[in-house]
Protein backbone atom coordinates (compact mmCIF):
# COMPACT_ATOMS: atom_id res chain seq x y z
CA UNK A 1 0.00 0.00 0.00
CA UNK A 2 3.13 2.49 0.17
CA UNK A 3 6.61 2.45 -0.95
CA UNK A 4 9.25 2.13 1.32
CA UNK A 5 12.17 4.57 1.90
CA UNK A 6 15.41 3.49 1.09
CA UNK A 7 18.43 6.23 1.59
CA UNK A 8 17.73 8.94 -1.45
CA UNK A 9 16.37 5.74 -4.24
CA UNK A 10 13.50 6.92 -5.70
CA UNK A 11 10.48 4.47 -5.60
CA UNK A 12 8.22 4.18 -7.95
CA UNK A 13 4.64 3.94 -7.18
CA UNK A 14 1.05 2.97 -9.03
CA UNK A 15 -0.46 6.39 -9.15
CA UNK A 16 0.28 9.66 -10.99
CA UNK A 17 -0.45 13.60 -9.68
CA UNK A 18 -3.54 14.46 -11.04
CA UNK A 19 -4.26 17.95 -10.97
CA UNK A 20 -8.04 18.33 -11.09
CA UNK A 21 -10.11 21.92 -11.75
CA UNK A 22 -9.47 24.11 -9.00
CA UNK A 23 -13.10 25.15 -7.68
CA UNK A 24 -13.17 28.51 -5.15
CA UNK A 25 -15.29 28.43 -2.21
CA UNK A 26 -18.39 29.51 -3.57
CA UNK A 27 -18.35 27.34 -6.20
CA UNK A 28 -18.48 24.72 -4.04
CA UNK A 29 -21.69 22.53 -4.09
CA UNK A 30 -23.41 20.90 -1.02
CA UNK A 31 -20.58 18.44 -0.47
CA UNK A 32 -21.98 14.53 0.39
CA UNK A 33 -21.05 12.82 3.60
CA UNK A 34 -17.42 11.54 3.56
CA UNK A 35 -16.97 8.38 1.76
CA UNK A 36 -15.70 5.44 3.72
CA UNK A 37 -13.71 3.88 0.45
CA UNK A 38 -10.67 5.63 -1.76
CA UNK A 39 -8.46 4.06 -3.61
CA UNK A 40 -4.93 2.84 -2.03
CA UNK A 41 -1.24 2.31 -3.66
CA UNK A 42 -0.08 -0.92 -3.63
CA UNK A 43 3.57 -0.78 -3.80
CA UNK A 44 5.85 -1.94 -6.77
CA UNK A 45 9.66 -2.29 -6.38
CA UNK A 46 9.20 -1.97 -10.39
CA UNK A 47 10.05 1.97 -11.65
CA UNK A 48 7.42 3.62 -13.14
CA UNK A 49 7.02 6.53 -15.34
CA UNK A 50 6.21 8.93 -12.61
CA UNK A 51 8.69 7.78 -9.82
CA UNK A 52 8.67 9.95 -6.66
CA UNK A 53 11.79 11.55 -4.33
CA UNK A 54 11.14 9.88 -0.79
CA UNK A 55 13.52 11.06 1.76
CA UNK A 56 14.22 9.41 4.70
CA UNK A 57 11.61 10.64 7.40
CA UNK A 58 11.11 10.15 10.97
CA UNK A 59 7.84 8.23 11.62
CA UNK A 60 6.62 11.26 13.56
CA UNK A 61 7.09 14.10 15.59
CA UNK A 62 8.12 12.84 19.30
CA UNK A 63 5.64 15.28 20.61
CA UNK A 64 4.08 15.53 23.85
CA UNK A 65 0.34 15.69 23.86
CA UNK A 66 -0.80 19.47 23.53
CA UNK A 67 -3.50 18.82 26.01
CA UNK A 68 -1.53 17.30 28.88
CA UNK A 69 1.38 19.98 27.96
CA UNK A 70 -1.10 23.21 28.55
CA UNK A 71 -2.02 21.41 31.68
CA UNK A 72 1.35 21.06 33.07
CA UNK A 73 1.87 24.58 32.11
CA UNK A 74 1.31 26.95 35.54
CA UNK A 75 0.04 30.14 33.28
CA UNK A 76 -3.17 27.50 32.34
CA UNK A 77 -3.82 27.35 36.04
CA UNK A 78 -4.51 23.81 36.37
CA UNK A 79 -3.95 22.47 39.47
CA UNK A 80 -1.27 19.45 39.57
CA UNK A 81 -3.20 16.77 39.97
CA UNK A 82 -5.44 16.92 36.90
CA UNK A 83 -3.50 15.27 34.35
CA UNK A 84 -2.61 12.37 36.98
CA UNK A 85 -6.68 12.24 37.10
CA UNK A 86 -6.83 12.03 33.53
CA UNK A 87 -4.33 9.00 33.45
CA UNK A 88 -5.73 7.17 36.56
CA UNK A 89 -9.13 7.76 35.13
CA UNK A 90 -8.37 5.65 31.80
CA UNK A 91 -6.49 2.68 33.38
CA UNK A 92 -9.84 2.71 35.87
CA UNK A 93 -12.72 3.01 33.23
CA UNK A 94 -11.52 2.68 29.26
CA UNK A 95 -12.14 -0.55 28.19
CA UNK A 96 -14.68 -1.71 30.97
CA UNK A 97 -17.98 -4.00 30.60
CA UNK A 98 -21.02 -3.18 28.24
CA UNK A 99 -24.04 -1.80 30.04
CA UNK A 100 -22.58 0.07 32.70
CA UNK A 101 -21.78 3.85 33.87
CA UNK A 102 -17.98 3.77 35.62
CA UNK A 103 -16.65 7.38 37.22
CA UNK A 104 -13.40 8.98 36.67
CA UNK A 105 -13.24 12.07 38.51
CA UNK A 106 -16.32 13.58 40.93
CA UNK A 107 -18.76 11.75 42.36
CA UNK A 108 -22.20 11.93 40.31
CA UNK A 109 -25.59 12.36 41.51
CA UNK A 110 -27.56 9.29 40.73
CA UNK A 111 -31.32 8.72 40.65
CA UNK A 112 -32.61 6.75 41.96
CA UNK A 113 -30.04 7.56 44.57
CA UNK A 114 -26.87 5.03 45.33
CA UNK A 115 -23.32 5.15 46.68
CA UNK A 116 -22.01 2.74 44.11
CA UNK A 117 -20.21 5.61 41.63
CA UNK A 118 -18.43 7.95 44.60
CA UNK A 119 -14.97 5.74 44.04
CA UNK A 120 -13.09 6.48 41.04
CA UNK A 121 -13.81 3.35 39.45
CA UNK A 122 -16.90 2.23 40.38
CA UNK A 123 -19.40 0.92 37.84
CA UNK A 124 -22.84 0.29 37.97
CA UNK A 125 -25.26 -1.21 35.92
CA UNK A 126 -26.91 1.57 33.70
CA UNK A 127 -30.23 -0.15 33.96
CA UNK A 128 -30.77 0.94 37.21
CA UNK A 129 -29.95 4.57 36.59
CA UNK A 130 -32.24 7.18 35.36
CA UNK A 131 -30.69 10.05 35.45
CA UNK A 132 -26.95 11.12 36.24
CA UNK A 133 -26.16 14.48 36.86
CA UNK A 134 -22.07 15.38 37.56
CA UNK A 135 -21.63 19.09 39.08
CA UNK A 136 -19.88 21.94 37.96
CA UNK A 137 -17.54 22.18 41.18
CA UNK A 138 -16.43 20.41 44.13
CA UNK A 139 -14.53 21.35 47.47
CA UNK A 140 -10.90 19.56 45.81
CA UNK A 141 -9.86 20.00 42.41
CA UNK A 142 -11.05 17.58 39.82
CA UNK A 143 -13.02 17.49 37.13
CA UNK A 144 -16.31 15.38 36.01
CA UNK A 145 -15.35 11.96 33.74
CA UNK A 146 -18.62 9.54 33.28
CA UNK A 147 -18.05 6.60 31.15
CA UNK A 148 -21.60 5.02 29.80
CA UNK A 149 -21.01 1.55 27.75
CA UNK A 150 -24.37 1.00 26.30
CA UNK A 151 -26.00 -2.51 25.35
CA UNK A 152 -23.92 -4.48 23.03
CA UNK A 153 -27.37 -3.83 20.80
CA UNK A 154 -26.97 -0.19 20.53
CA UNK A 155 -23.23 -0.11 19.34
CA UNK A 156 -22.62 3.16 20.96
CA UNK A 157 -20.22 4.01 24.05
CA UNK A 158 -20.45 7.80 25.83
CA UNK A 159 -18.18 9.54 27.72
CA UNK A 160 -20.01 12.87 30.20
CA UNK A 161 -17.27 15.39 30.98
CA UNK A 162 -17.28 18.34 32.96
CA UNK A 163 -21.08 19.74 34.00
CA UNK A 164 -23.49 17.54 32.65
CA UNK A 165 -27.09 15.47 33.16
CA UNK A 166 -28.34 13.43 31.39
CA UNK A 167 -31.94 11.43 31.64
CA UNK A 168 -33.29 8.33 30.49
CA UNK A 169 -36.20 8.48 28.36
CA UNK A 170 -39.00 6.00 27.55
CA UNK A 171 -38.47 4.82 23.73
CA UNK A 172 -40.26 5.49 20.89
CA UNK A 173 -39.44 1.88 20.04
CA UNK A 174 -41.13 -1.04 21.94
CA UNK A 175 -38.58 -3.53 23.46
CA UNK A 176 -35.93 -0.62 22.46
CA UNK A 177 -32.79 -0.53 24.72
CA UNK A 178 -32.89 1.14 27.72
CA UNK A 179 -30.83 4.81 27.06
CA UNK A 180 -31.64 4.35 23.55
CA UNK A 181 -33.75 8.18 24.33
CA UNK A 182 -32.44 10.24 26.53
CA UNK A 183 -32.17 14.05 27.58
CA UNK A 184 -28.86 16.19 27.65
CA UNK A 185 -28.17 19.48 29.52
CA UNK A 186 -24.90 20.83 30.24
CA UNK A 187 -23.23 23.71 31.82
CA UNK A 188 -20.77 25.83 32.05
CA UNK A 189 -17.11 24.69 33.76
CA UNK A 190 -15.02 26.95 35.69
CA UNK A 191 -12.70 29.33 34.47
CA UNK A 192 -9.72 28.49 36.47
CA UNK A 193 -8.03 25.98 34.45
CA UNK A 194 -7.67 27.24 30.96
CA UNK A 195 -6.43 23.95 29.62
CA UNK A 196 -9.66 22.46 30.34
CA UNK A 197 -13.02 22.30 28.77
CA UNK A 198 -15.23 25.60 29.47
CA UNK A 199 -18.83 24.03 28.49
CA UNK A 200 -20.32 20.14 29.43
CA UNK A 201 -20.45 17.88 26.48
CA UNK A 202 -21.37 14.41 25.99
CA UNK A 203 -19.09 12.23 23.42
CA UNK A 204 -21.21 9.53 21.52
CA UNK A 205 -19.30 7.36 19.93
CA UNK A 206 -19.94 4.31 17.55
CA UNK A 207 -18.04 1.12 17.06
CA UNK A 208 -15.78 0.59 14.15
CA UNK A 209 -17.83 0.55 10.90
CA UNK A 210 -21.51 0.52 12.88
CA UNK A 211 -24.00 2.87 12.46
CA UNK A 212 -25.59 3.88 16.10
CA UNK A 213 -29.26 5.06 16.38
CA UNK A 214 -30.12 7.15 19.09
CA UNK A 215 -33.01 9.80 20.18
CA UNK A 216 -31.10 13.07 21.73
CA UNK A 217 -33.08 15.99 23.08
CA UNK A 218 -36.14 14.62 21.01
CA UNK A 219 -33.87 14.86 17.50
CA UNK A 220 -33.12 11.48 16.06
CA UNK A 221 -29.42 11.04 15.43
CA UNK A 222 -27.59 8.24 13.16
CA UNK A 223 -23.89 8.58 14.51
CA UNK A 224 -21.12 6.41 12.51
CA UNK A 225 -18.37 8.05 13.95
CA UNK A 226 -18.12 10.54 16.98
CA UNK A 227 -20.77 13.28 17.81
CA UNK A 228 -20.51 16.07 20.49
CA UNK A 229 -23.95 16.93 22.46
CA UNK A 230 -23.59 20.00 24.42
CA UNK A 231 -26.39 22.64 25.25
CA UNK A 232 -26.61 26.65 25.63
CA UNK A 233 -29.04 28.99 25.80
CA UNK A 234 -32.11 27.12 25.42
CA UNK A 235 -30.33 25.78 22.45
CA UNK A 236 -28.74 21.96 21.72
CA UNK A 237 -25.79 22.03 19.60
CA UNK A 238 -24.82 18.61 17.75
CA UNK A 239 -20.76 18.91 16.62
CA UNK A 240 -19.70 16.32 13.98
CA UNK A 241 -16.23 15.09 15.40
CA UNK A 242 -15.42 11.91 12.99
CA UNK A 243 -17.59 9.89 10.48
CA UNK A 244 -21.15 10.46 9.38
CA UNK A 245 -23.89 11.89 10.89
CA UNK A 246 -27.61 12.51 10.09
CA UNK A 247 -29.96 14.54 12.45
CA UNK A 248 -33.46 14.49 11.83
CA UNK A 249 -36.64 16.33 13.49
CA UNK A 250 -39.92 16.81 12.73
CA UNK A 251 -39.68 14.50 9.57
CA UNK A 252 -36.53 16.85 8.43
CA UNK A 253 -33.25 15.22 7.97
CA UNK A 254 -29.65 17.14 8.10
CA UNK A 255 -26.54 15.44 7.04
CA UNK A 256 -23.17 16.61 9.12
CA UNK A 257 -19.91 17.02 7.34
CA UNK A 258 -16.86 16.39 9.90
CA UNK A 259 -16.08 20.09 11.01
CA UNK A 260 -19.76 21.25 10.57
CA UNK A 261 -22.61 21.76 13.63
CA UNK A 262 -26.01 22.15 14.15
CA UNK A 263 -27.57 24.00 16.55
CA UNK A 264 -31.87 23.81 17.04
CA UNK A 265 -33.61 25.88 20.00
CA UNK A 266 -35.93 24.57 22.40
CA UNK A 267 -38.37 26.08 24.86
CA UNK A 268 -37.05 26.89 28.02
CA UNK A 269 -36.41 24.28 30.96
CA UNK A 270 -37.75 21.47 28.12
CA UNK A 271 -34.85 19.41 26.41
CA UNK A 272 -37.43 16.34 25.36
CA UNK A 273 -38.46 18.13 21.54
CA UNK A 274 -36.69 20.95 19.99
CA UNK A 275 -39.12 23.82 18.56
CA UNK A 276 -38.73 23.11 15.04
CA UNK A 277 -36.99 21.45 11.98
CA UNK A 278 -33.18 21.45 11.62
CA UNK A 279 -32.13 24.11 9.27
CA UNK A 280 -28.66 24.23 7.13
CA UNK A 281 -25.58 23.02 9.23
CA UNK A 282 -23.18 25.41 9.69
CA UNK A 283 -18.73 25.49 11.17
CA UNK A 284 -18.30 24.47 14.10
CA UNK A 285 -17.17 26.50 16.89
CA UNK A 286 -13.82 25.69 17.58
CA UNK A 287 -13.62 26.76 20.72
CA UNK A 288 -16.45 24.70 22.35
CA UNK A 289 -14.36 21.58 21.69
CA UNK A 290 -10.47 22.77 21.41
CA UNK A 291 -9.78 21.43 25.22
CA UNK A 292 -11.75 17.99 24.68
CA UNK A 293 -9.75 15.29 26.73
CA UNK A 294 -9.55 13.38 23.43
CA UNK A 295 -7.20 10.85 25.13
CA UNK A 296 -10.28 10.00 27.06
CA UNK A 297 -12.93 8.76 24.87
CA UNK A 298 -12.73 4.90 24.20
CA UNK A 299 -11.65 5.62 20.46
CA UNK A 300 -9.26 8.42 20.37
CA UNK A 301 -9.95 10.97 17.85
CA UNK A 302 -7.88 14.18 16.11
CA UNK A 303 -9.63 17.19 16.73
CA UNK A 304 -11.28 18.83 13.38
CA UNK A 305 -10.69 22.27 12.52
CA UNK A 306 -14.04 24.58 11.38
CA UNK A 307 -15.27 23.26 7.81
CA UNK A 308 -13.76 20.56 5.40
CA UNK A 309 -12.25 20.14 2.19
CA UNK A 310 -13.61 18.08 -0.77
CA UNK A 311 -11.29 16.63 -3.95
CA UNK A 312 -12.65 17.62 -7.37
CA UNK A 313 -10.19 14.98 -9.18
CA UNK A 314 -7.66 12.44 -8.19
CA UNK A 315 -5.15 14.61 -5.54
CA UNK A 316 -2.01 12.83 -3.83
CA UNK A 317 -1.77 12.57 -0.23
CA UNK A 318 1.64 12.74 1.05
CA UNK A 319 3.28 12.06 4.55
CA UNK A 320 4.73 15.72 4.66
CA UNK A 321 3.81 18.85 3.29
CA UNK A 322 6.45 18.91 0.70
CA UNK A 323 6.02 17.93 -2.74
CA UNK A 324 9.28 15.51 -2.31
CA UNK A 325 7.81 13.77 0.68
CA UNK A 326 6.44 10.29 0.23
CA UNK A 327 3.44 9.56 -1.61
CA UNK A 328 0.22 7.53 0.22
CA UNK A 329 -2.58 7.29 -1.93
CA UNK A 330 -4.31 8.71 -5.08
CA UNK A 331 -7.62 10.09 -3.79
CA UNK A 332 -10.21 10.25 -6.06
CA UNK A 333 -12.84 13.05 -6.54
CA UNK A 334 -15.19 13.40 -4.38
CA UNK A 335 -14.17 12.60 -1.43
CA UNK A 336 -15.23 14.82 1.52
CA UNK A 337 -12.08 15.53 4.08
CA UNK A 338 -12.06 16.77 7.55
CA UNK A 339 -8.98 19.29 8.27
CA UNK A 340 -6.86 19.25 11.36
CA UNK A 341 -4.11 21.79 10.17
CA UNK A 342 -2.39 23.88 7.99
CA UNK A 343 0.82 23.94 6.94
CA UNK A 344 2.82 27.52 7.77
CA UNK A 345 3.04 28.83 4.26
CA UNK A 346 -0.47 28.07 4.11
CA UNK A 347 0.21 25.71 0.57
CA UNK A 348 -0.82 22.17 2.52
CA UNK A 349 -3.47 21.15 4.68
CA UNK A 350 -3.53 18.09 6.91
CA UNK A 351 -6.37 15.82 6.08
CA UNK A 352 -8.31 13.05 7.94
CA UNK A 353 -9.89 11.09 5.16
CA UNK A 354 -13.49 8.96 5.51
CA UNK A 355 -11.53 5.76 6.76
CA UNK A 356 -9.32 7.37 9.31
CA UNK A 357 -6.07 7.51 7.59
CA UNK A 358 -4.14 11.27 7.87
CA UNK A 359 -1.73 13.12 5.14
CA UNK A 360 -1.30 16.27 3.73
CA UNK A 361 -2.74 17.75 0.16
CA UNK A 362 -1.61 21.13 -1.26
CA UNK A 363 -4.54 23.35 -0.76
CA UNK A 364 -4.78 24.86 -4.06
CA UNK A 365 -6.04 21.33 -5.72
CA UNK A 366 -9.03 20.98 -3.12
CA UNK A 367 -12.69 22.75 -2.89
CA UNK A 368 -12.68 24.22 0.82
CA UNK A 369 -15.61 25.84 3.17
CA UNK A 370 -13.29 26.16 5.90
CA UNK A 371 -13.30 28.72 8.95
CA UNK A 372 -10.26 29.87 10.62
CA UNK A 373 -7.26 27.16 11.11
CA UNK A 374 -6.23 27.12 14.61
CA UNK A 375 -3.27 24.75 14.01
CA UNK A 376 -0.35 25.60 12.26
CA UNK A 377 2.46 23.12 12.06
CA UNK A 378 4.90 21.73 9.54
CA UNK A 379 5.44 18.31 10.92
CA UNK A 380 3.25 15.44 11.61
CA UNK A 381 2.08 15.25 15.04
CA UNK A 382 1.46 11.61 16.53
CA UNK A 383 -2.03 10.38 16.50
CA UNK A 384 -3.59 10.64 19.77
CA UNK A 385 -3.51 7.47 21.55
CA UNK A 386 -5.00 5.86 25.18
CA UNK A 387 -3.19 7.34 28.52
CA UNK A 388 -1.94 4.66 30.73
CA UNK A 389 -1.97 1.06 30.75
CA UNK A 390 -4.42 1.09 27.84
CA UNK A 391 -1.64 2.55 26.01
CA UNK A 392 0.71 0.65 23.67
CA UNK A 393 0.40 -2.18 26.15
CA UNK A 394 -0.09 -6.22 24.73
CA UNK A 395 0.85 -9.85 25.26
CA UNK A 396 0.95 -13.01 23.17
CA UNK A 397 -2.26 -14.27 22.66
CA UNK A 398 -1.43 -17.77 20.53
CA UNK A 399 -0.83 -21.04 22.70
CA UNK A 400 2.04 -22.17 20.66
CA UNK A 401 3.48 -18.72 20.64
CA UNK A 402 3.97 -15.97 18.49
CA UNK A 403 6.65 -15.02 15.93
CA UNK A 404 8.52 -12.21 16.12
CA UNK A 405 9.68 -11.11 12.96
CA UNK A 406 11.92 -8.69 11.01
CA UNK A 407 9.15 -7.11 9.34
CA UNK A 408 5.77 -7.31 8.66
CA UNK A 409 5.04 -10.40 6.50
CA UNK A 410 5.94 -14.22 6.79
CA UNK A 411 8.13 -14.03 4.11
CA UNK A 412 10.55 -12.36 6.43
CA UNK A 413 12.83 -14.10 9.10
CA UNK A 414 11.90 -15.17 12.48
CA UNK A 415 14.14 -13.51 15.21
CA UNK A 416 12.27 -15.17 18.05
CA UNK A 417 9.04 -17.11 19.10
CA UNK A 418 7.81 -15.29 22.47
CA UNK A 419 5.72 -17.72 24.57
CA UNK A 420 2.12 -17.30 25.05
CA UNK A 421 1.11 -14.51 27.96
CA UNK A 422 4.44 -12.37 26.69
CA UNK A 423 3.53 -8.88 27.80
CA UNK A 424 5.15 -6.47 24.79
CA UNK A 425 5.39 -2.72 24.19
CA UNK A 426 3.58 -1.44 21.20
CA UNK A 427 5.69 0.57 18.71
CA UNK A 428 4.50 1.14 15.28
CA UNK A 429 1.80 -0.24 12.63
CA UNK A 430 2.69 -1.39 9.12
CA UNK A 431 2.04 0.56 5.85
CA UNK A 432 1.08 -2.46 4.01
CA UNK A 433 -0.35 -5.34 6.50
CA UNK A 434 -1.87 -6.44 9.73
CA UNK A 435 1.09 -6.16 11.76
CA UNK A 436 2.41 -4.36 14.68
CA UNK A 437 5.81 -3.43 15.87
CA UNK A 438 6.62 -4.45 19.48
CA UNK A 439 9.46 -4.20 21.72
CA UNK A 440 10.46 -7.20 24.54
CA UNK A 441 13.65 -7.31 26.45
CA UNK A 442 15.70 -4.96 24.68
CA UNK A 443 14.69 -6.75 21.05
CA UNK A 444 12.14 -5.13 18.54
CA UNK A 445 10.05 -7.20 15.82
CA UNK A 446 6.92 -7.59 13.88
CA UNK A 447 4.06 -9.42 15.27
CA UNK A 448 0.62 -9.95 12.96
CA UNK A 449 -1.82 -8.30 15.03
CA UNK A 450 -3.92 -11.38 15.27
CA UNK A 451 -1.79 -12.84 17.21
CA UNK A 452 -1.93 -10.66 20.15
CA UNK A 453 -4.19 -9.55 22.93
CA UNK A 454 -4.22 -5.40 23.43
CA UNK A 455 -6.60 -2.90 24.41
CA UNK A 456 -4.78 -0.72 22.61
CA UNK A 457 -6.10 1.89 19.91
CA UNK A 458 -4.07 0.24 17.34
CA UNK A 459 -5.50 2.94 14.25
CA UNK A 460 -3.57 5.42 17.11
CA UNK A 461 -0.02 3.92 16.37
CA UNK A 462 2.36 5.36 14.02
CA UNK A 463 2.94 4.01 10.80
CA UNK A 464 6.60 2.85 9.83
CA UNK A 465 6.98 4.02 6.50
CA UNK A 466 10.61 2.32 6.71
CA UNK A 467 10.14 -1.30 6.78
CA UNK A 468 11.37 -3.35 3.39
CA UNK A 469 8.53 -4.26 0.75
CA UNK A 470 7.65 -7.82 0.99
CA UNK A 471 9.44 -10.30 -1.77
CA UNK A 472 5.98 -11.15 -3.03
CA UNK A 473 2.83 -8.93 -3.55
CA UNK A 474 0.30 -8.78 -0.65
CA UNK A 475 -3.21 -7.90 -0.83
CA UNK A 476 -4.26 -4.54 0.05
CA UNK A 477 -5.26 -4.57 3.56
CA UNK A 478 -9.32 -4.06 3.53
CA UNK A 479 -10.48 -0.88 5.10
CA UNK A 480 -13.63 0.84 6.37
CA UNK A 481 -14.96 3.41 8.38
CA UNK A 482 -12.80 4.31 11.39
CA UNK A 483 -10.23 2.02 9.78
CA UNK A 484 -6.20 1.87 9.96
CA UNK A 485 -4.77 -0.47 9.22
CA UNK A 486 -5.43 -3.14 11.51
CA UNK A 487 -7.73 -3.61 14.57
CA UNK A 488 -7.91 -6.36 17.18
CA UNK A 489 -11.60 -6.87 16.66
CA UNK A 490 -12.69 -5.50 13.01
CA UNK A 491 -15.71 -6.96 13.42
CA UNK A 492 -16.44 -3.74 16.35
CA UNK A 493 -14.58 -2.52 19.51
CA UNK A 494 -11.51 -0.60 19.76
Amino acid sequence: MKARIAGSLLIAMFCVACSPTRMTRRGLADAPPATAHVIYVTPTAEPTLVPTAARLLPISTPTVNDQLERLADASAGCPPELGKLYSEASDQCLAGPDGHFCTGGLPPIVEPPVDDLRAPGALIEAARVDSLEIPATADGPGIGLVWLRLEETLSIDALLIGSVRIQHRASSESGGARWRSLTVESGIMPADCSAAPGNGVLVLQSLYGQTARLHINGVAAQINGTLIVLTQNHATKFIAFEGQIVLTAFGQSAALNVGQQLALRYKPGDWTRPAGPPGIPGLLEYELIEDLPILLFERPVPIPQPGFAQTQGGVNMRVSPDINSRLLYQVPAGETMSVLGISRDSQWLHIRLGNGETGWMSAELLARRLGEIRKVYDETPEPPQRLGIHARSASVNVAAGGNLREAPDTAFRIKRTLPYGTPLHLLARSPYSPWVKVSVDGLSGWMALFTLATKSVIGSLPIDYRVPLPPRPTPTPSFSYGGGHAYPDPAGGY
